[in-house]
Order: structure tokens, then C-alpha cells, then sequence
């Protein structure tokens, strides 16, 4: 996470001096591409090396002690989340999120599950082992359970219908699943919409992902997953993204039909 802060930085300093990444990594001495890893948070630096990038970039004072303290942190470990490796970023930048826009097309994401619908779905995933499936499920649904009492993360969740009536882990597991989701709606910071299956056509169809904002008025970083790995977005991708999310929520009920669609449907699992 703090990795990922540091590279964004870092890389707006470096296009705001006016430098390109092949002319930067010249400067700095640093061989090819490593200051794309940097940028992108897959590396961290040194002491020295921030402090080069400082001078090259033209870094203020202010701004210099903010980000030496700030590498100070990306190097420490973090505890490991029950997830692929691939993931753990994931869960990290979910967890220090000020903002964060989910589309899902037929079933409800891991960041909003509760326990029993997690265990359902991981108990089908073909790369968890089943001795993992509850530990896994467990720490989902603590991170759910976080998202709906943190009054720091702004929460933007478009689903489709799909989600409403593919009953994953059974009719109960179901209705336990939207029971949860009417009472996130009703959170003050969170807006769940539905894309109607008689809706028609939409910006994103077979397209999962998810907007991560770390710090308002930057630029966030969009994550897509797949079976066996997953993707970190940023720039162009992450204003593409936006405008499919914008057409999303146009497309998609209002909340508060949505709220009733998810009554109704609350109502026949019962």
C-alpha cells in the first residue's frame, strides 16, 4: 500500500519536472525499468535512492520529509492475508482506501460477503485448497464487517440482477447475503445500485473490477482479477474506467428502487 503511495508520487514529481521514464532512470542511474516498478509499487527504494530522486525531480523540502517517511513505511512487512499472493496488494489498498467503485456482473464481491456466501463461492474456486475454504471465508466476512462500520471509506457497489437470483450456497446463504447488503445500503457512505436484466445493453458486460482512491483528488488505480492472477491499472485506464462507471450507474435503479428489488427478492428466499 504504502509502496504504491510512494510510486504515485514519485511519478507525478517526476512528469511534473518535465521528465520522460527513460530520461529520469538516466539521471537517477538506476538501470532499465526499474523506475516503472517503483512507480507502479511492485518496488521500494533506499534512503539514498529516494533522496536522488528528490534532487532530480525537484522535490520541495516539505514535500521530501513526507516521502522519506513514507518509504520508511513501505519497506516494513505486513502481516499476510489468507488470499493468493497475487491478492494480498488487493486487500491491503481495499483496507487504506478513501473511495472505492465495484462493478460485479453476477454475484456479489468478497469485499461485501458474508461468511456463509464466501464459503460457498471459495469452496468452488478451483486454486483454494478446501483446508483454506473457512479461514478464507472467515476473513472475508471481517473485512465486510469492517467496510460497514468504517466511516472512512466511501462505498460505490453496482451489481447486476444476476447476483439477486444466482443462489450461491442455497436459497438461505442467498437471502443472508441481501439481508446484509440492504443493511450496507442504508449505511450513510455507501450506494449499492442494480443493473436491471431488462435494462439492455451496458457500458462493461463480463467485466469485473474495482476504483481504488487512496488520497482525494489523486488518481486511483482500478484492479481486475482473474482465476490464476490479477491486474493494477492507473492513469488513461483509470479515466476509462470511471466513465464505464459513470455509464453504469446511469444504466443501473436508482438506490432506492434498488432497495426495493432487493426486498422483493428478500421476500421469495423466504
Amino acid at each position: 500500500m504504502q509502496r504504491i503511495l510512494l510510486g504515485a508520487e514519485l511519478r507525478e514529481a517526476r512528469e511534473n519536472s518535465g521528465l520522460s521514464t527513460s530520461d529520469a532512470t538516466k539521471r537517477l542511474g538506476w538501470y532499465a525499468g526499474k523506475l516503472s516498478k517503483v512507480e507502479q509499487g511492485d518496488k521500494s527504494v533506499t534512503d539514498r535512492e529516494l533522496s536522488k530522486a528528490i534532487d532530480v525531480f525537484g522535490i520541495t523540502r516539505e514535500r521530501a520529509d513526507a516521502l522519506k517517511e513514507l518509504a520508511t513505511e513501505a519497506r516494513r512487512r505486513l502481516p499476510p492475508a489468507r488470499v493468493p499472493e497475487w491478492a494480498t496488494k488487493y486487500v491491503n489498498l481495499v483496507a487504506a482506501a478513501t473511495e472505492l467503485k465495484l462493478f460485479f456482473p453476477d454475484s456479489f464481491p468478497g469485499t461485501v460477503q458474508t461468511f456463509e456466501y464466501a464459503q460457498a463461492m471459495l469452496s468452488s474456486a478451483v486454486i483454494v485448497a478446501p483446508a483454506d475454504v473457512d479461514r478464507m471465508a472467515e476473513e472475508r466476512s471481517k473485512r465486510a464487517e469492517r467496510l460497514m462500520n468504517s466511516e472512512a471509506t466511501r462505498l460505490w457497489l453496482v451489481i447486476g440482477e444476476e447476483a439477486l437470483h444466482r443462489e450461491i450456497g442455497g436459497k438461505a446463504v442467498l437471502r443472508g447475503q441481501l439481508e446484509q447488503m440492504r443493511s450496507l445500503a442504508e449505511t450513510p457512505n455507501t450506494t449499492v445500485q442494480i443493473i436491471p436484466f431488462d435494462g439492455g445493453a451496458h457500458a462493461c458486460h463480463g467485466t469485473a473490477f474495482t476504483i481504488i482512491t487512496l488520497l482525494e483528488g489523486r488518481p486511483g488505480i482500478v484492479y481486475s482479477e482473474g482465476l490464476t492472477g490479477s491486474d493494477y491499472l492507473g492513469r488513461e485506464h483509470v479515466r476509462v474506467y470511471n466513465l464505464a462507471y459513470d455509464k453504469l450507474r446511469a444504466a443501473a435503479l436508482s438506490p432506492q428502487k434498488t432497495l426495493e428489488a432487493v426486498d422483493r427478492r428478500i421476500g421469495e428466499l423466504t
